[in-house]
């Protein structure tokens, strides 16, 4: 086959990846479906307090709060109890949510933009914010005019974002996933502004312990709303109203007050952060929670792995020339060329988003399904590499003692290259213990994720990184005790 019949067939392959994911998707469903599920599926991202933060274990704020409310309203629309799930998953990949259908709505501080508006539906406002200017006491930033020939620190898909990246194209613009991350850099002073929403950016200001301040003179106004797939109007229309009936009966405003109010430590010494990182609100079970995710995501995508690279590997070594090998081996190789060409991160956005969009599966589950694809084809050439240094006496003795093909491969081969490459293999493991910590893309709370929960929360990146590092590092260091071990057995075993 030519190159360019290859690249037709290869170009065909991800068409039906796409398309599968599309027909897999759920379409427009009406307030029915919520009822025949009993749950009402939200998605947020819990990095951005008063509105959504984590608070210990569990996602508390404002619009929390209004998601919560809106479940006890359709719970008596409905006459029945409907179970809030709260996913948190990272803004960027909100969009994502909605438009393929994961979640019934998302409400995160989400703004109206056209950028935004494909695909999805907006609901009226529930809360007007400003764009506000953070900066440090000593800046010399005073206004928003001064705002040109600047680092700009802004969290990305924000509103904050697009207007910064229109208006001051002389400044350069950082752009973090999470907004404590451009604290760090405007405490360092590798940034000399922070555009925020006017309630985070006060918040901030005291956490600093008031070496900063917000600047008088805001960007902007806009209006945050709830976001929901396009086309469901009985459910845009039910939210629509209980937001109305909040506003009418002041309840709104409560809500928004009481986390208004809650006032943000400012104690910056070493032994404070220790506390508030780990022990405060008990966020050392989110850690907790994260490294048991984290190992059951490795340790089954490794299994997984090693199931797909040993087929994988036994079918590009196999010796037969019939059809169905040769199929088999073209398969395997478009395999190879896609997983080893694309990134981890797009391969889980892939699964995630569109081949397993609406099939019911937990993420963790997707995470591993996803890591065991990607692990697979890097075992596969490592087991190759080992099929092939096995002495190719090994096989004709075999053979000549009436073996098949298969038994020759499953009972003498395979297990002598394992051995061979049990050092190549420990590394693959290695390498899938750290490759899972983007997991967190699609709101899974693997180690990472639990640190970037805590300095989300804190605002202290310190002890967070510091504490998942050694973790890591640990993890690391047992896997290769314990596999370090098992190699000197296998090697004795194999002298006697």
């Amino acid at each position: 086959m030519n190159l360019k019949k290859k690249l037709k067939f290869l170009i065909l392959i991800i068409i039906c990846i796409f398309s599968f994911g599309k027909f897999n998707s759920i379409k427009i469903y009406s307030l029915s479906e919520i009822s025949k599920r009993n749950i009402l599926k939200v998605s947020t991202n819990a990095e951005f307090e008063p509105f959504e933060f984590h608070d210990g274990d569990k996602i508390t704020g404002i619009d929390i709060e209004i998601a919560e409310k809106i479940t006890e309203k359709l719970s008596e629309k409905l006459n029945k109890k409907i179970k809030l799930e709260i996913n948190d998953v990272s803004f960027d990949a909100l969009t994502l949510e909605i438009s393929n259908h994961t979640c019934d709505f998302a409400i995160s501080a989400m703004s109206y933009s056209d950028d935004k508006s494909h695909g999805v539906d907006f609901s009226i406002p529930y809360y007007i914010a400003s764009q506000s200017i953070l900066v440090l006491n000593s800046s010399d930033i005073k206004n928003h005019e001064d705002l040109h020939n600047k680092n700009i620190g802004v969290q990305i898909g924000t509103t904050g974002d697009l207007y910064c990246t229109q208006n001051f194209k002389d400044s350069r613009i950082e752009r973090y996933n999470q907004i404590s991350d451009a604290v760090t850099d405007l405490e360092n002073k590798r940034i000399d502004v922070i555009i925020v929403d006017d309630l985070p950016a006060r918040n901030l200001a005291r956490i600093l312990n008031n070496k900063a301040k917000v600047l008088e003179d805001s960007l902007f106004e806009e209006s945050y709303r709830i976001v929901v797939p396009e086309g469901r109007k009985e459910l845009l229309e039910f939210i629509n109203n209980i937001i109305e009936e909040l506003d009418n009966s002041g309840e709104l405003k409560h809500i928004t007050d009481k986390y208004i109010t809650v006032s943000a430590s400012s104690d910056r010494s070493l032994k404070a952060r220790i506390h508030r990182s780990l022990f405060e609100k008990d966020r050392y079970k989110i850690i907790l929670t994260g490294l048991y995710n984290t190992l059951r995501i490795t340790i089954v995508a490794l299994l997984i792995g090693l199931i797909i690279g040993t087929l994988i590997s036994v079918i590009n070594t196999s010796e037969s020339n019939n059809i169905f090998t040769k199929i088999l081996k073209f398969i395997a190789k478009i395999y190879l060329v896609i997983i080893r060409g694309t990134p981890a991160t797009a391969q889980l956005f892939v699964t995630h988003f569109i081949i397993f969009a609406s099939s019911g599966l937990n993420k963790i589950t997707i995470a591993m399904i996803a890591f065991g694809i990607n692990s697979g084809a890097y075992v596969s050439e490592i087991i190759r590499s080992g099929i092939i240094s096995v002495d190719v006496g090994q096989y004709e003795a075999a053979r000549s003692l009436g073996l098949s093909r298969k038994i020759t491969m499953i009972k003498i081969i395979v297990p002598q290259a394992i051995k061979i490459v049990l050092p190549t293999l420990i590394n693959e493991l290695i390498q899938l213990v750290k490759e899972t910590s983007v997991a967190g893309f699609i709101g899974v709370t693997d180690l990472s994720r639990a640190g970037d929960i805590i300095r989300s929360s804190t605002y202290e990146p310190t002890v967070p990184l510091i504490t998942i590092s050694v973790i890591y590092l640990i993890i690391v260091s047992i896997f290769g005790s314990v596999f370090s071990r098992l190699e000197k057995r296998l090697r004795k075993s194999a002298k006697n």
